[in-house]
């Protein structure tokens, strides 16, 4: 059920985008060396998923959080090397990948590769935070 929740809200068009950007995280002294992007994609005013984006001198976290009639149903992390001996890297290399899902606000599965630098993330109280993020942003 969960999968099927996320695979439509992905084939979803039309999306009104909400983008808070760097410079609103910088205010709320949460600094990276690349930056933090945080989308918000609703559709008849529900939010339906963000893409939360945190960049640091060497790696880039990318965060999906998909939902459900407001509940988090589902989250997605990627963590890529962005940076070399050499410097930055053309292609990010992809290190690790998760999938956590969750049914009224309990976690129930968790699966792939787990990264030490994320290993202690409460994904279900990070949505909670960037979503007050999304409704207090006015670009």
């Amino acid at each position: 059920m969960i999968r099927k929740s996320v695979e439509q809200i992905n084939k979803t068009r039309n999306y009104t985008v909400k983008t808070v950007p760097n410079e609103y995280f910088a205010g709320k002294n949460t600094v990276t060396d690349n930056g933090i992007e945080l989308k918000g994609f609703y559709k008849n005013s529900e939010l339906k998923k963000m893409e939360y984006s945190v960049g640091t001198s060497a790696w880039k976290y990318q965060t999906e959080y998909f939902f459900d009639h407001n509940h988090l149903i589902f989250v997605y992390v990627k963590k890529y090397q962005t940076a070399g001996k050499n410097g930055y890297l053309r292609q990010p290399e992809l290190l690790s990948e998760s999938r956590y899902y969750y049914i009224n606000g309990k976690l129930i599965k968790a699966t792939g590769t787990s990264d030490q630098d994320l290993k202690n993330t409460d994904y279900l109280r990070q949505a909670i935070e960037l979503r007050n993020d999304l409704e207090s942003y006015r670009p």
